[in-house]
C-alpha cells in the first residue's frame, strides 16, 4: 500500500488504532502498523520507540472523550461525567481496557489538568485530599470492573466441558430462583451500564450522607473499618 500521508506518531497511532478496532489489540504490531502505512518497520522506530510506545499513543489518539463535563460543575456532576465518558470510551475501543489495566496506566485516561481540577473539586466540597483520590479510583475501578465483564461475555463462549454447567442443573434452579434468573439474564451492555448507574449513583450518595453528618464544620467521612473497629 502506497503510503498517502506523512508519518508522524498521530498518523501512526490512528492507523493502530484502526487495526486494533476492527481485529483487537493481539493484530496490532510495529510490522503490521508499518504495513498498513506502506512503509517499512525500520521507518514507525524513528517515530515510535517501540511497541510499548505504541500502546500509549493508541491510549490518547483514543480518548475522545473529556474527563470533565464543559464549564463549572458540581463535583457529583463531575464525577458522573467521568464515570461516563470512561464507559463510552471502553465501549468504542474494548482494546483500551488491556491498555488501562497494565501498571500505572489508568493516569493516561486524564491530562493532569482534568485530574488536578477533579480533585480540587472534591477538596471544595470537604473531602481530604485521600478521600478525593479514593473517589477517583472507586469510580474508575467501578467503570473498569463493569466494562471488563461485558468484554468478557462479548468475546464469545469459550470451550466448556460437560460438567461445567452441571451445578445449574433443574434441581438448583428449583432450590435457588433468584440466582437462576440472574443466570438467565446474562450480562449485556445495556444491564452492565445499568449496574454502573446504580454504584456510581449510590456512591455519590454515600458521599453526600457523609458530608451532611458535619454540616458547618470540615468533613470527615469514615471508613467501613474505622466504623466497625472495636476497641482492643
Amino acid at each position: 500500500m502506497a503510503r498517502s500521508l506523512p508519518l508522524h506518531p498521530d498518523t501512526i497511532a490512528a492507523a493502530a488504532v484502526r487495526i486494533a478496532d476492527a481485529e483487537g489489540l493481539d493484530a496490532v504490531s510495529m510490522r503490521r502498523v508499518a504495513g498498513t502505512l506502506g512503509v517499512s518497520a525500520m521507518a514507525l522506530y524513528r517515530h515510535v520507540a517501540d511497541r510499548r510506545a505504541l500502546l500509549l499513543l493508541m491510549a490518547d489518539a483514543a480518548k475522545d472523550f473529556a474527563l470533565l463535563p464543559p464549564g463549572v460543575a458540581t463535583w457529583q456532576a463531575t464525577l458522573e461525567h467521568m464515570a461516563d465518558a470512561q464507559w463510552q470510551a471502553f465501549q468504542a475501543h474494548p482494546w483500551l481496557l488491556h491498555i488501562v489495566l497494565t501498571p500505572r496506566r489508568l493516569v493516561n485516561l486524564a491530562t493532569p489538568g482534568e485530574v488536578e481540577l477533579l480533585l480540587a473539586r472534591l477538596r471544595g466540597a470537604g473531602l481530604t485530599e485521600e478521600q478525593g483520590f479514593d473517589c477517583l479510583l472507586g469510580i474508575s475501578a467501578a467503570v473498569i470492573g463493569a466494562a471488563s465483564i461485558t468484554a468478557a461475555a462479548q468475546s464469545g463462549p469459550e470451550q466448556s466441558g460437560p460438567d461445567d454447567h452441571a451445578q445449574w442443573n433443574s434441581g438448583a434452579v428449583a432450590r435457588f430462583p433468584l440466582a437462576a434468573r440472574f443466570q438467565d439474564q446474562g450480562i449485556s451492555s445495556a444491564a452492565s451500564r445499568r449496574s454502573l448507574d446504580f454504584v456510581v449513583a449510590n456512591f455519590i450518595r454515600g458521599v453526600e450522607q457523609a458530608l451532611g453528618q458535619f454540616p458547618g464544620s470540615a468533613m470527615r467521612p469514615v471508613s467501613w473499618k474505622e466504623e466497625n473497629a472495636t476497641e482492643g
